[in-house]
């Protein structure tokens, strides 16, 4: 993959999404995605939703569900029978606020010329836009789905992108770092590699960027390249709350998204 020839941050444009998608810039920022309104009732309604948490040390809180949970133990069709129930989860949300997924697709679809729809498999939809909730770090990890999944139909794609929305940020700290080192690790048969908790000598000397999770924007990297979450500290009552997924380029050059 091509290394960046800038590490900042773009406006969404049809030209800087491709270049996002082969690697060559840092990042895309789209800027007040939402109103400050907007954001405090997302932030509120999402605290009020069913929020689950992750088997790690750091708490995490989530609504929705991570395609990569079903990688090992869980079959295909009980992924997408269970994206139903969390795309409810996620619309109760959405109905206290505003359904910040279906404005992200229609920003993309805006500037990309082929389509851009959830991802699906045998006419069954995958889940998209899982809801965070922390102010803890997030170690160093890999989001690449025809390494992680490649049973599944999102292991077809040529480039994955990750997404955020931001509905509240913190007081400071929390930011996300990105790694240019795109991931190529050893494929063992009958294995999926170890993409969370990666080891450090993967980025020794790798160009990085970093940006602060701003309430209101969102933000959007390549999840191939290494990428790690600081901790932080919220304000009074608060947490980093935020709404995101990933975007893969299919072969035919749509774009599908899911989480």
């Amino acid at each position: 993959m091509s290394t960046w020839t800038s590490a900042q941050e773009y406006e969404l444009t049809e030209e800087n999404l491709r270049l996002l998608l082969d690697n060559k810039i840092a990042a895309i920022r789209i800027r007040d995605f939402a109103s400050p309104e907007e954001c405090a009732r997302f932030a509120t309604a999402a605290k009020r939703g069913n929020m689950q948490y992750y088997n790690v040390s750091d708490r995490i809180g989530f609504i929705g569900l991570a395609q990569y949970q079903y990688r090992w133990t869980k079959t295909k069709d009980e992924f997408l029978d269970d994206a139903v129930k969390a795309q409810a989860d996620v619309r109760a949300v959405f109905n206290e606020s505003f359904d910040a997924l279906s404005r992200l697709m229609e920003r993309l679809r805006a500037v990309w010329p082929q389509p851009v729809a959830l991802a699906s498999e045998g006419g069954r939809q995958y889940f998209a836009g899982i809801i965070r909730s922390t102010s803890d770090k997030i170690d160093l990890h890999v989001d690449w789905a025809p390494v992680n999944s490649p049973d599944y139909v999102i292991g077809t794609i040529d480039a994955q992108l990750g997404w955020n929305f931001f509905a509240e940020e913190l007081e400071s700290g929390g930011h996300t770092t990105v790694y240019n080192s795109p991931w190529n690790p050893e494929i063992v048969p009958g294995e999926i590699p170890q993409s969370y908790g990666l080891d450090r000598t993967l980025i020794e000397g790798a160009p990085h960027f970093a940006y602060r999770p701003t309430a209101g924007d969102v933000v959007i990297f390549n999840t191939r390249n290494p990428h790690e979450i600081g901790p932080g500290t919220a304000k009074p009552g608060g947490s980093r709350v935020s709404i995101g997924s990933f975007v893969g380029r299919m072969p035919d050059n749509r774009l599908v998204l899911w989480a």
